[in-house]
């Protein structure tokens, strides 16, 4: 016979002398396990009975451990082998509920499941113990097994159907998870990832904790079924009432202990069907987030030419489905001027710049802003467009720009002055008339409407007057005539009163005042005789020569009432004459500033 040969049935022998030795050994252990677990401190083996043979008594659980226990009594093993035991000792005494000082905890398995595990764990501690003969290598006694990694991966199990979740309506989720790795997952908590943005998670969030706790996930090694393995956990929500339509995925991280009682991570993913209108259009897309302006506020309340005042602007995001990001809003003003070179803005900042920026404004959402403008002093009084242009991105980053006007209105300050008014005659008798002119000049930059004239004494009675509307730098003459009523009893003071108003309707009033006397008259009732004394009287002044005296006195009455008529025509024309050349110069003075 060959050397080789021989040399390879010498190796069959030892390879069977280790077999028979391993038999026997396992039948040494056997018998002396009952023995072993009485003298082991802390663990007493008692027979009991069991009612239910499918739940896992203390006393399966006693002897379990014996077992286990026995196996290493007598070995010499190395410290590598020792710390591989432990660990497959410390993993099934999890799952058998066994806390390793003598006590135990409720273990919630069957009692199938229970023995799956400790012969499992019987079978990795003895190919530890005794690893594999290896035929072509004649050191196998010192070989070592490769470390156990057990793969722990769970996933989503089972055919559950997707949910649909209306707006504004309670709906439930249901994960079923399902450990598809060898060995058991214990204490895993599930957590759902929340947001505040629709678009993240679709539902209203009333708690501070959504978190869930699976107490174990078996492995595949216990030969349960899929389904069996599986765990379910439910939430009861409700959902936003400002979700859109479609599909939309919900996360949810998952921390656990494997086999070894490490702490491991995962994300586990499902999906709802979500069904709403809120801006979503009806071709499926995402409506465009609107910003706009609701109104305005300016402090002080009137806005007057040449002033600055702060214009508060009151904005509202019309979305209700997306917040808008990133706003930048530009104030433009109108501009005024008819020459392109003497053209302005009516409204200039106070700071410099005409920017505002908001980082946010929720859906739904209203926010002011604020800025310092000056009007210019040059104004003419009107309202004065202010344009508002916007850009801002809504949550996905997408830009968008939008534009709102509103209407400032601005005061000019009227300036309104009168000239020296003439009186003619400044005294008259109750029952005759008096002359009132004078000119009202309108000095400002705005229009006064119905300017009108009126005197206030209780000694006259006449005096009103229309002038009507007067431009800008325009002159309204006064030509009036008063008759006296009674006695003046005073000073002689007479008001008078001149109103406009301007292009709102508003009414202003001046008072101006004057002298103008009024006398009772000198020939009364009592100073004329009747028609026969009268003719008694001339004829007795004809009789006595003094017909010729009474025609004399007639004719120098009547001369002096003629040049009074005539003084008071010639004043007038002078007046006009004067009232006309002003005019003239105020015109002049317009064009020479026109031109400049």
């Amino acid at each position: 016979m060959k050397m080789r040969e021989i040399k390879h049935m010498g190796t069959k022998m030892r390879g069977k002398k280790k077999i028979i030795k391993g038999i026997a050994m396992g039948l040494c252990l056997a018998m002396l396990a009952p023995a072993a677990a009485v003298m082991m401190p802390g663990v007493e083996v008692e027979a009991a009975d069991q009612t239910d043979p499918t739940e896992v008594t203390t006393n399966d659980q006693k002897v379990a451990v014996a077992e286990l226990k026995a196996m290493t009594i007598g070995k010499s093993l190395n410290d590598d082998q020792n710390n591989r035991i432990n660990n497959i000792l410390a993993e099934i005494y999890s799952k058998i509920k066994y806390n390793g000082d003598g006590t135990y905890g409720k273990c919630e398995i069957t009692l199938q499941e229970f023995n799956a595990y400790v012969a499992d764990a019987k079978a990795r501690i003895n190919d530890v113990i005794n690893p594999p003969a290896n035929d072509d290598d004649d050191d196998d006694d010192d070989e070592e097994d490769p470390p156990v990694n057990p793969d722990h991966f769970l996933m989503v199990g089972g055919s559950w159907v997707t949910p649909v979740a209306n707006a504004g309506e309670a709906v439930s989720i249901v994960l079923p998870v399902v450990n598809m790795g060898k060995t058991m997952v214990t204490d895993a908590v599930v957590t759902p990832v929340l947001s505040t943005e629709t678009g993240e998670w679709p539902f209203e969030i009333t708690s501070s904790n959504y978190s869930q706790t699976i107490k174990d996930l078996p492995g595949t090694d216990t030969g349960m079924s899929d389904m069996d393995r599986r765990r379910e956990l439910t939430w009861n929500l409700k959902t936003r009432s400002d979700v859109g339509n479609g599909y939309q995925k919900l996360t949810f991280n998952v921390v656990y202990r494997d086999s070894d009682g490490k702490s491991q991570s995962t994300t586990l993913d499902t999906y709802i069907q979500l069904s709403g209108t809120a801006g979503v259009g009806a071709d499926g897309k995402a409506s465009v987030p609107r910003v706009i302006v609701t109104g305005f506020e300016t402090n002080p309340q009137d806005v007057h030419a040449g002033e600055s005042f702060v214009l508060t602007l009151h904005l509202k995001n019309t979305s209700t489905a997306t917040s808008v990001n990133n706003m930048i809003f530009e104030i433009v003003a109108a501009v005024e001027g008819k020459d392109e070179d003497t053209t302005y803005a009516a409204f200039l900042p106070t700071a410099g710049s005409s920017t505002i920026f908001v980082d946010r404004m929720p859906k739904d959402g209203t926010r002011d802003i604020q800025i310092e403008l000056e009007a210019k002093a040059d104004l003419t009084q009107k309202p004065y467009a202010l344009d508002v242009n916007m850009s801002y991105e809504d949550e996905h980053v997408n830009a968008y720009t939008s534009k709102s006007s509103v209407s400032i209105p601005v005061k000019q300050e009227a300036r309104v002055d009168i000239s020296e008014p003439e009186v003619m005659p400044q005294s008259i008798e109750v029952g005759s008339e008096s002359n009132i002119m004078f000119n009202i000049y309108n000095m400002g930059k705005t229009k006064l409407y119905n300017v009108q004239v009126k005197t206030d004494s209780d000694t006259l009675s006449g005096g009103d007057a229309f002038v009507g509307n007067l431009d800008s730098g325009a002159t309204g003459a006064v030509d009036i005539y008063v008759t006296g009523q009674s006695a003046t009893m005073d000073e002689g003071k007479v008001k008078i009163l001149i109103s406009y108003e301007d292009e709102t309707g508003a009414p202003t009033v001046i008072e101006k005042e004057i002298e103008l006397f009024v006398t009772e008259s000198m020939m009364g009732d009592d100073m004329f005789m009747d028609g026969d004394m009268m003719g008694d009287d001339m004829m007795m002044d004809e009789g006595t020569g003094g017909g010729t005296g009474g025609y004399i006195a007639a004719i120098i009455g009547v001369l002096v009432v003629a040049g009074i008529v005539g003084a008071v025509i010639y004043m007038k024309r002078k007046k006009k004459k004067e009232q006309m050349s002003l005019e003239d110069d105020i015109l002049d003075l317009d064009n020479d500033d026109t031109e400049l």
